[in-house]
């Protein structure tokens, strides 16, 4: 079993913490009820961090934002990765909504989705930390699109060909 372990800024009270990616800064949400990952700092900021994403023809459809649901941009990251320093968790074509919300607080949220074939363990008091749990060394990720909606699945590389 592996350990990634994230820290988590100290006066936020939602689980936040930052990562880089492509030299820029990103900060990052862990919502657990969420069911696809939204870039909320629009697709400027996307591009310059995700500079190899890949943006699909057709808009999704994405809910949680205020009272309607609202249309949003797909993109593909082909290898997405967080590390800590020691460990990396990577998800092979991870595909994110992108729009823009900048009051969130934050560029990414991360759903609890993205971490479906890992164990989470979020830490407030204390070590202020999440933890992610994985034994692969890369995930694949799957859409799973309902009438209306957008969500993401991620599995073993190997369970995602059956």
């Amino acid at each position: 079993m592996r350990t990634l372990v994230l820290q988590l800024y100290n006066r936020k009270n939602r689980p936040t913490f930052s990562y880089i990616s492509n030299d820029e800064e990103v900060t990052a949400l862990f919502d657990s009820g969420a069911e696809a990952p939204v870039w909320c700092a629009g697709e400027k900021d996307f591009v310059a961090a995700y500079p190899d994403a890949k943006k699909l023809e057709d808009e999704t459809r994405i809910f949680g934002f205020g009272k309607e649901a609202e249309m949003a941009a797909v993109y593909v990251i082909p290898d997405f990765t967080l590390t800590d320093g020691n460990e990396v968790y990577r998800i092979k074509n991870l595909q994110v909504a992108v729009c823009y919300h900048p009051l969130i607080g934050c560029d990414f949220v991360m759903s609890d989705t993205m971490f479906s074939k890992a164990d989470t363990y979020i830490h407030r008091i204390g070590k202020k930390q999440i933890e992610v749990f994985f034994e692969k060394d890369q995930y694949q990720c799957v859409v799973k699109n309902a009438p209306g909606t957008f969500s993401i699945v991620t599995f073993a590389q190997e369970e995602a060909k059956e």
